[in-house]
């Protein structure tokens, strides 16, 4: 069958990574923040991946005009799909319900130029599954399916989801703090980092500990440490880890002096302070030259580094200073609409 998902905007390629690996799936195309599969793994594990966002049956996916000829383009396409019924069969299978009758409801979204509103898009999306499926009902919320059409550069996607609002945000995160990161992202930048069974894993600024619960969900580890500057992020990392994920320790540090031996861990993985939450250039700045040096550090000679941030030149220059660590690639990403980058860095086998 096949299918997309959406990502984070610059993350296609560790999410068709994960995909391919743990489903056996086919690759077929990425663009911007969707990813293009086909697999005949059961519809149901794939609500078990962890770098996707939301997951869907393909229903139709073809060329619109981007103006108004397209709302009737984009109804032809679905009302016409020969891949509805498997769509629906995939979803059905996904999330097993008994029910009395359909009912479906529709999330409409549109990029780009706008010749017509997502109202009207989704109304011409109504029409044509109304008269695929004469004996369905719409409604405006809590429906058995939801059918999502997105319209982007003169083409339409459209299918049926099967994941919730768990995928995206999960169930854990009971305590929040400011700029916590998400999931699915924190998701890729551990896979980003090479997780062996062995491995000691730490996070340095943990905030409310997603990378650090991210780390465990992922499989076998050895140890996870964590730690912030935040007494209160430190609260709310051990509410959202509670009784799970042992051995793991979380404890308020500073990054910049970490209460850890040379060479003790085998992968760091973190989600560094952007410009727009620490005010002062200088204070930023003598916080990247800091964490480098402890990461260096603690790092294990062929360990692994994986660093989010918006200060690219700036931790480019931080970790410049240390010829140990290597930068082996950097990922373009966009996080809650803010362009960022994911760097990947390695410690040099001889340091």
């Amino acid at each position: 069958m096949q299918f997309y998902a959406f990502v984070a905007p610059g993350l296609e390629e560790i999410a068709q990574r994960e995909i391919a690996a743990r489903l056996g799936a086919e690759r077929q195309g990425q663009q911007r923040g969707v990813v293009f599969f086909a697999t005949d793994a059961p519809p149901q594990a794939l609500l078990s991946l962890g770098t996707t966002e939301d997951v869907f049956a393909l229903v139709a996916r073809g060329p619109v005009a981007a103006e108004r000829a397209g709302l009737a383009q984009a109804g032809a396409l679905v009302a016409e799909s020969p891949l509805f019924a498997a769509a629906v069969g995939a979803q059905r299978r996904a999330r097993p319900k008994r029910i009395k009758r359909i009912t479906y409801r529709i999330v409409a979204q549109r990029r780009g130029q706008k010749h017509y509103a997502r109202q009207e898009m989704r109304r011409a999306l109504q029409q044509a599954i109304a008269w695929r499926f004469p004996r369905w009902k719409y409604v405006a919320e809590q429906a058995l399916l939801e059918v999502w059409g997105l319209e982007a550069a003169g083409e339409l996607l459209c299918g049926v989801r099967l994941s919730d609002q768990t995928m995206r945000h999960r169930t854990y995160k009971v305590a929040q703090v400011e700029a916590s990161l998400r999931p699915t992202v924190a998701r890729a930048l551990v896979m980003l980092s090479e997780p062996e069974d062995g491995d000691v894993f730490l996070d340095p600024m943990c905030g409310a500990g997603t990378l650090l619960i991210e780390r465990g969900l992922s499989g076998r580890y050895a140890q996870l440490l964590g730690g912030d500057i935040r007494s209160a992020a430190v609260a709310a990392a051990r509410t959202n880890i509670g009784p799970r994920y042992k051995p793991i320790a979380v404890r308020q540090w500073d990054a910049r002096d970490l209460p850890l031996g040379d060479g003790s861990v085998d992968r760091v993985v973190c989600n560094l302070p952007f410009g727009k939450k620490i005010g002062e250039p200088q204070a930023l700045r003598s916080l990247y030259e800091g964490f480098a040096g402890e990461v260096v550090r603690v790092l294990r000679a062929g360990g692994v580094a994986v660093c989010l941030t918006s200060e690219r030149t700036l931790l480019a220059e931080a970790f410049g200073a240390w010829p140990a660590l290597y930068m082996e690639r950097v990922y373009p990403v966009e996080v809650l609409g803010q362009r960022a980058f994911c760097c990947k860095l390695k410690k040099r086998a001889d340091r």
